[in-house]
């Protein structure tokens, strides 16, 4: 009877130990797996009342809204292509400066000068009856 008993817990302590690893293996494969899928969107809205005048930027905490003088609107995040940092408006200026190393951008996003290779990440949005709807990318 000892010797069952044995074989039991043998059996039982390897199905512990073979499940535990294959569930550990299956968790660190979807961690890693969450990496790779693209998060869906974060949507901001911003009310009517709140949107820029002609020639006016109003920044937002992660985007910039611009409406040029013919009235049209553009949205552009405020992360810096060239390694994330929190991009600013110069308003005297009337350019985004990068304040880690100097990145310039035009009030079109365009790159003037500094590291970045590329001008700012243009965000989508969509007018709706409540406001101006923007997508912040995950």
């Amino acid at each position: 009877m000892g010797l069952n008993r044995g074989m039991q817990r043998r059996d039982l302590l390897q199905v512990l130990v073979g499940g535990g690893a294959f569930a550990l293996l299956g968790f660190l494969g979807l961690r890693t797996a969450e990496h790779f899928l693209p998060r869906p969107p974060r949507k901001i809205l911003i009310k009517e009342k709140d949107l820029p005048l002609p020639g006016r930027v109003k920044v937002g905490e992660e985007y910039f809204l611009v409406r040029a003088a013919d009235g049209r609107l553009r949205a552009f995040s405020r992360r810096c292509p060239h390694l994330g940092c929190t991009v600013n408006y110069i308003p005297d200026r009337e350019l985004f400066l990068c304040p880690c190393h100097q990145s310039r951008f035009t009030l079109t996003g365009a790159y003037i000068a500094g590291p970045a290779k590329r001008g700012l990440y243009a965000l989508r949005f969509e007018r709706t009856r409540a406001g101006l709807v923007l997508e912040i990318p995950g």
